[in-house]
């Protein structure tokens, strides 16, 4: 028998949202010698789309990082924020009138207009992680370090400024030159940031386990930070999506995200990482979480089987790593996935994330929760909604 309130839940916490950089960000902010280099995405006097990258217009290239077509990832920028928008507006419309990352709804690139629509949607406090820099860290290492400056400081003086702490920024960094990376963990956390983020792929070759990441994760613990797992499997580093070489941006959405998060838990886990860095708390966002339990398992089974030959490094079971030091994001409104959660992990170690305003975001999340997670423990569900995020980033 599940116990329940009569008290509806009325609100929830975020701990997965987005912004949308504004396309000129770095054209106005970087060192005038970078400006050149910098990503700029914008609509020409004809309304036409175009993205600049080291100061290549990206829809002169017929094809780009692995094997992908140019325009395919032009159209792809526009699922961005494309939450509510039929998506034959992204792919199929005349250019002119094509929905693209510049289009973004006012509130994913003002704070003060986010607060407003999170608060008046049910939405209580927000973790936020950026959208076109969540590959910026993995930029050239001569404009990364300032690349990733410029967004972390419009994402805590301008963005967040004034929230009362119910937008919550998450720094991006330079990975691509680790010591520039610790540097940032340092800066943004004397800022005010409570925690940094990487990508779910190897850097340019690199594996996490590596002992050469060693001081960003002692950074990260040093400063207090917390560190976010978020995936973005395109085409440019070590991944699904180049290593199966996926057609599209379906397969890579489909598969990319949870696959590329299995693999990085596997390679961080197998390779000591969280052995030697027991106090690094660690965010497991945007991959789903019904494949946790099964996946842990399977990591145990392997770990007892050859871990003493193979990854000697890696001392402790994958569950008590999770138990220990980790939480996990679900969507709002995934009925399996959140009850498989509930089932099987601590209900404190399970938050909820919107994904706003990206493709598959909706509006409707706090309608969406409330269906599904209709008929579980309340205090589990209670917890979930609101409880845990609150646990990992205290409102002070």
């Amino acid at each position: 028998m599940h116990a329940t309130s009569n008290e509806p839940i009325d609100c929830l916490a975020d701990a997965d949202g987005h912004v949308i950089e504004p396309g000129d960000l770095w054209v106005e902010r970087l060192p005038h010698d970078l400006r050149p280099l910098g990503p700029h995405f914008y609509r020409d006097e004809r309304g036409v789309f175009h993205s600049k990258i080291y100061g290549i217009d990206i829809a002169n290239l017929e094809v780009m990082h692995g094997g992908i077509r140019a325009q395919d990832m032009l159209e792809n920028m526009g699922l961005a924020c494309a939450m509510g928008v039929p998506l034959e507006r992204v792919f199929t419309s005349p250019e002119p009138e094509r929905h693209t990352i510049v289009d973004a709804p006012a509130w994913a690139t003002d704070g003060r207009a986010r607060l407003d629509f999170n608060l008046g949607n049910g939405v209580s406090r927000a973790v936020l992680y950026p959208t076109f820099m969540l590959a910026g860290g993995t930029l050239l290492p001569h404009v990364a370090p300032a690349v990733c400056a410029v967004y972390n400081d419009w994402m805590m003086k301008e963005y967040c400024a004034g929230s009362g702490g119910r937008l919550i920024p998450v720094a991006t960094l330079p990975l691509t030159d680790i010591e520039a990376a610790v540097a940032e963990v340092r800066r943004t956390a004397e800022m005010g940031f409570p925690a940094v983020f990487i990508r779910t792929n190897s850097v340019q070759g690199r594996k996490y386990s590596d002992h050469a990441f060693d001081p960003l994760w002692q950074a990260i613990i040093d400063t207090g930070m917390k560190l976010g797992l978020h995936p973005l499997p395109m085409w440019d580093q070590d991944g699904t999506s180049r290593g199966y070489r996926l057609p599209d941006i379906m397969a890579a959405s489909c598969l990319g995200f949870p696959m590329d998060m299995i693999y990085t838990l596997y390679d961080m886990m197998a390779g000591g990482v969280f052995d030697r860095f027991p106090a690094m708390p660690t965010m497991i966002l945007e991959a789903g979480v019904g494949w946790l339990p099964s996946m842990f398992e399977r990591f145990e089974e392997h770990r007892e089987a050859f871990g003493r030959l193979k990854a000697p490094a890696w001392k402790t079971p994958p569950m008590e790593i999770f138990e220990r030091q980790m939480m996990v994001t679900v969507e709002a409104c995934e009925r399996t996935d959140i009850r498989i959660a509930l089932e099987f992990l601590p209900a404190d170690r399970i938050a909820l994330a919107s994904d706003w305003p990206h493709y598959d975001g909706t509006a409707d999340l706090l309608g969406g929760f409330r269906r599904a997670s209709a008929g579980l423990d309340d205090a589990a569900v209670r917890m979930i909604a609101t409880g845990t995020l609150e646990r990992w980033f205290p409102q002070h």
